[in-house]
């Protein structure tokens, strides 16, 4: 696709017109790597006030398709695995990483981390992507 710029403003997680979406805000510290930081909505409890795993999969898999995305590349999410390490309550912020970790032919395996603003590390995903 080419150095495009993509954008969708509908989008769950980042779009600015999607009245029940995050609106998380991206940025990319470098080509290959995101980053994103969010307060964890009350709608999104699981058990005991604890964060749903399925949002903390979300956030993972967002965060490291902007990784792919921040190399101008269209890509689409093929695999995703999620390793839960620690508990996090609703109302908590975290801070989301993802980076590349390589790029071959129509595939990208990227890594991505969240953290709880102390720096605890609460869960960590790799995705396989594809080119759409």
């Amino acid at each position: 696709m080419g150095n495009r710029t993509i954008s969708d403003d509908f989008c769950f997680c980042c779009g600015r017109k999607n009245t029940k979406g995050l609106k998380l805000k991206f940025t990319y510290p470098d080509e290959g790597f995101a980053e994103t930081e969010c307060k964890i909505p009350d709608y999104f409890t699981g058990w005991e006030r604890l964060t749903h795993g399925g949002l903390l999969a979300m956030l993972l898999d967002e965060t490291m398709a902007h990784a792919c995305i921040s190399t101008g590349q269209l890509l689409i999410t093929a695999e995703l695995t999620v390793r839960y390490l620690k508990p996090v309550d609703v109302g908590e912020s975290v801070k989301v990483k993802a980076q590349i970790m390589e790029a071959k032919s129509r595939i990208v395996e990227t890594e991505g981390w969240i953290h709880r603003s102390d720096g605890q590390l609460i869960a960590r995903g790799k995705a396989r992507f594809v080119k759409a």
